[in-house]
């Protein structure tokens, strides 16, 4: 009986096994753009607490406080202002509950492509994500 021994430069990747391969590295991409996002979307979350912790501290000695509506500022009360607060605060922490239901979606997708490309090829395919 003769052994059959399979190096590297002998694997054969079938088309479909390819696509995989690829599909994979498309979400991988796509991860790494969320987690970009959701950097980006905490760090306005926390100049928004930042913004509110300092109204609520000023509340007391100023009747206006500007408010930067695109490129403009505007003058509003404090309560205003915390109203105005609150609003983007909501929109950004909708923006971040949906960024990790799709980065949960893209990893449950990565782990499922990584299961079935290793249990095919072994160790000749490096499909590590993080």
């Amino acid at each position: 009986m003769v052994e059959a021994t399979v190096s590297d430069h002998e694997i054969h990747i079938k088309y479909e096994d390819q696509e995989k391969i690829n599909q994979f590295a498309r979400y991988n991409s796509k991860l790494l753009e969320i987690k970009d996002d959701l950097a980006a979307k905490n760090k306005q979350m926390q100049n928004l607490n930042d913004a509110a912790q300092d109204v609520e501290e000023l509340e007391l000695s100023e009747d206006s406080f500007p408010f930067q509506l695109g490129e403009v500022f505007v003058e509003m009360t404090a309560e205003q202002t915390n109203e105005m607060i609150a609003q983007y605060k909501q929109k950004i922490e909708d923006d971040i509950s949906a960024l990790q239901v799709k980065a949960q979606s893209h990893e449950g997708h990565m782990k499922t492509l990584k299961a079935e490309l290793y249990s095919k090829f072994g160790s000749a395919i490096n499909l590590e994500y993080d």
